[in-house]
């Protein structure tokens, strides 16, 4: 997105972007081989000479030294993790220098600003024990923006730290060149500006009335300028421009064009955009309730890349939601969104850069999906949500494909009897190509899915089960038969997929499919809900003889029954996909040490070992207790999948 709005030269003011630092007026380092203590004579040899002799100090502030690392030496490079604040990371080896900050006041915040012709970094040390500094030597790690970089750190008790300028390439660098400038900040998060109500925002470390259009809040003044930092007209200098609304107004958000699509109706809106100034923009908006999808759709007159035509997605904070620079039409999908408002931008790029006032035509069309998966599509005849999320023919790319084609969505699912076994064929041509079959099963009675196919090296068929809403129940991938099997379900009908899994081929590779409907009494408890469990998710809800999933809602408290973590309030559910004794899932938290856990429960939990983010579990038995990692392929003798390790009562990766 950032490469795209630099090559437009659209200020990034327009949108929400990291602040940086203004350059500071003071003294540039007049002793380059003066130590910290003062000494000019100081041994400048070694790794850390550089500390002993930097190449220049600043010692009042606002301050500024001016340098070059061309010909310098390539002593530092310092390892990712080692800085206590590292703003992106990536390796030094280039030429450095080091400038030394003396007369900080401790506790107190500063702003260095480096401006640079070439791609420098800088991190900020307050001592050094060799050329990778070690941990706790450095306070801050800045590379984010080329070779202009600002970042703020808090001044140690020493008074004095060391700023490395640094060269993240191994050749000497073309131009060296570089401006160090050090200062106290006005701000650094908008609340430091909250007595000023004039310039509520912090930008570039200082209290503005705007840092990007967003904060703009009238159709008057909509855009942000980026060197002022205040809110202005818009734009309106191209030539065959939309008469209303006034070019002016929608320039900025605050002024967009609203665009109130509903279900089978699009709203579709035409208008006219050109490239002078370069920030030009035209504003549209749209409120979605919870979990809403929207498809927006611009198409233009002439050429995919004379003109080009560009589209952007934003929240109403201006983050970047989604993009799209390269098609034409070009299309964005935003899927189960936040509920809110959001902005939709159009922009006109130029290859070689130079602004053109001459308007090109588009027409803009904002839609309600069709549908999010196939479940949605009722149509035998489109029974598959395609790309632009409505409901389509499925494809026909296989050779010598089945005679029960086209079943690729479950409103084309073959029928199947209990018990009889159904020839069929699958290619993997598009990735998008299934198979679905249906079954009808009565309340409380259990469904056993087998499919078998010809030994392959490259042929690997998987199976999955869902209900009529497309809730997936069950599912395999590494065994041949695959089997699924299910217990103790809801009267209704199952839907059935099989799916090819590996390189792209075109030929269909032939399988065979029996689905076993049986009556094996009705549940009573929880824990008959979970007496299969290596290839069923486990529904914890036992009510009228079926099992259905918890609809805790996010709702239920620590400790309740749980099968899934958006029935907590908490976000946690012990549950892990198959694992055996599932009635013991509770709500619970997240931790990184057992006492934690046994803080939030008790004696009997563990806290998980090999995830990123862990969580308390009951303490297991078995490695069958700890769940299965289904993107492995090593499995555990006599099961479908490769499951966790049970050590010490903790669930942990395999040794």
């Amino acid at each position: 997105m950032l490469l795209k709005l630099r090559h437009l030269a659209i200020p990034l003011s327009l949108f929400l972007v990291a602040s940086c630092g203004d350059d500071g007026d003071g003294n540039n380092g007049t002793d380059p081989d003066a130590d910290v203590g003062g000494n000019p004579d100081a041994d400048v040899t070694g790794v850390c000479g550089e500390f002993n002799g930097p190449a220049g100090i600043i010692s009042s502030y606002p301050g500024n030294f001016t340098g070059d690392v061309l010909g310098a030496a390539n002593n530092f490079d310092v390892a990712a993790g080692i800085c206590l604040d590292e703003r992106s990371h990536f390796a030094q080896e280039g030429e450095d220098q080091v400038v030394r900050l003396d007369n900080l006041t401790p506790g107190t915040s500063y702003v260095i600003q480096l401006d640079a012709a070439s791609d420098l970094a800088f991190y900020v040390a307050t001592s050094c024990s060799d050329m990778n500094l070690a941990a706790g030597e450095c306070l801050l790690f800045v590379d984010e923006a080329g070779g202009q970089e600002a970042g703020d750190f808090v001044a140690p008790d020493s008074g004095t730290v060391f700023v490395v300028v640094d060269h993240f390439g191994a050749d000497p660098v073309e131009d060296g060149g570089y401006t160090l400038s050090v200062f106290e900040p006005d701000c650094t998060v908008d609340d430091d500006c909250s007595g000023t109500p004039d310039t509520p925002f912090c930008s570039d470390f200082t209290c503005v009335a705007c840092a990007n259009s967003f904060q703009c809040d009238t159709t008057g003044a909509p855009v942000c300028d980026g060197t002022t930092n205040t809110c202005v007209a818009g734009f309106d200098t191209c030539t065959g421009d939309d008469p209303s609304p006034p070019e002016s107004q929608d320039d900025g958000p605050a002024g967009a064009t609203v665009l109130n699509p509903a279900a089978n109706t699009p709203d579709v809106v035409t208008g006219n955009i050109c490239s002078a100034p370069a920030e030009e923009l035209d504003f549209f908006t749209f409120t979605v309730a919870e979990g809403d999808s929207r498809v927006i759709s611009l198409d233009w007159t002439g050429a995919a890349d004379a003109p080009d035509l560009d589209l952007y997605l934003f929240d109403d904070t201006g983050a970047v939601i989604n993009n799209s620079f390269f098609d034409k039409p070009e299309v964005l999908i935003a899927q189960d969104l936040a509920a809110g408002d959001y902005y939709v931008a159009v922009g006109k790029f130029e290859t070689d850069g130079v602004p053109v006032p001459a308007a090109v035509a588009y027409t803009l069309t904002a839609s309600v999906p069709e549908c999010e998966t196939s479940f949605d599509c009722l149509v035998a005849g489109s029974p598959v949500c395609g790309p632009a999320l409505t409901c389509d023919p499925g494809p026909a790319e296989c050779t010598g494909d089945d005679a029960s084609e086209p079943n690729d969505g479950p409103a084309a699912a073959t029928p199947l009897t209990s018990g009889v076994a159904k020839a069929g064929a699958i290619c993997n041509t598009p990735a998008t190509e299934s198979d679905f079959y249906s079954i009808a099963v009565a309340n409380g009675n259990d469904l056993s899915v087998s499919l078998s196919y010809t030994d392959n090296a490259a042929a690997d068929l998987d199976l999955q089960i869902f209900d009529s809403t497309g809730e997936n129940l069950g599912f395999t991938f590494w065994k041949n038969p695959e089997v699924v099997s299910l217990s103790f379900l809801p009267a209704g009908t199952y839907i059935i997929q099989v799916t090819y899994f590996g390189a792209a081929v075109t030929a269909a590779h032939p399988y065979s499919l029996t689905a076993t409907v049986t009556n094996n009494g009705t549940c009573t408890t929880a824990a008959d809900c979970a007496n299969v469990f290596n290839t069923q998710v486990f529904r914890g809800n036992c009510s009228g003889g079926a099992c259905s999933f918890i609809q805790g809602n996010d709702a239920l408290a620590q400790d309740a029954l749980c099968d899934s973590n958006d029935d907590c309030t908490s976000g946690v559910c012990s549950y892990m996909l198959f694992q055996d004794n599932a009635e013991t899932s509770v709500c619970t938290v997240g931790c990184t040490a057992t006492s934690e856990c046994t803080a939030a429960h008790g004696a009997g939990f563990s806290c998980t070992v090999p995830f990123t983010n862990n969580f308390c579990h009951p303490n297991c038995g078995a490695n069958l207790d700890c769940g299965a990692n289904p993107n492995s392929m090593t499995l555990d003798d006599g099961q479908p999948w490769d499951y966790l390790t049970c050590t010490t009562g903790s669930c942990d990766v395999d040794p």
